[in-house]
């Protein structure tokens, strides 16, 4: 009998494939530096009975600013003396949850573009300055959405109250749920 020889295995080529990671890792490392996320820091209310600690009692009094967000546009919430330094004008009866912000239109806000946003950074403006010269303490405010508020419009009123311009107003954001804006 004779014994056939094996003949010896090839290498293998690694250059096509080493070629093709050297490609890649630059493009990989080019494609994550152009995706950049953004992210809004908020903080969301306490679930659960509070814990027992001693509380610092603050110097200034906080200000309380809530912005309840609706589809038929932006109630302010806790502010009335700096909105309205005479009271709050008395609505029509079945009128108390109008909003001070409305629509453009009359009827609902079916967008972004719906909303008087310059409306709302003048009043949030006016609150800020107000609650600067009666020495409170003006850093938080609570949105209360409505369910059912698109994603983008909460993003543009986060954005307009922690910023006008460059001017910082209300840099803590929280957010609540339910609207109880009556």
């Amino acid at each position: 009998m004779s014994k056939r020889e094996m003949p010896e295995p090839e290498p293998l080529n690694l250059v096509p494939i080493m070629n093709l990671v050297t490609i890649l890792i630059p493009v990989l490392l080019m494609a994550i530096k152009s995706m950049e996320l953004a992210v809004i820091d908020t903080t969301l209310p306490a679930i659960g009975k509070p814990t027992e600690s001693v509380e610092e009692v603050p110097d200034k009094k906080p200000l309380e600013l809530k912005l309840a967000v609706t589809n038929k546009g932006i109630k302010i919430l806790g502010a009335d003396n700096y909105l309205y330094p005479g009271g709050r004008p008395v609505a029509a009866e079945g009128e108390s949850s109008v909003p001070d912000i409305a629509c453009n239109s009359n009827d609902r806000c079916r967008g972004l573009e719906d909303y008087k946003w310059n409306e709302l950074s003048d009043k949030l403006t006016q609150i800020k300055k107000g609650a600067k010269d009666d020495e409170r303490d003006s850093e938080n405010v609570v949105l209360i959405p409505e369910p059912g508020v698109k994603y983008e419009i909460l993003v543009r009123v986060m954005d307009i109250t922690r910023k006008n311009g460059d001017t910082s107003l209300f840099p803590k954001v929280s957010f609540a749920g339910g609207t109880n804006a009556k």
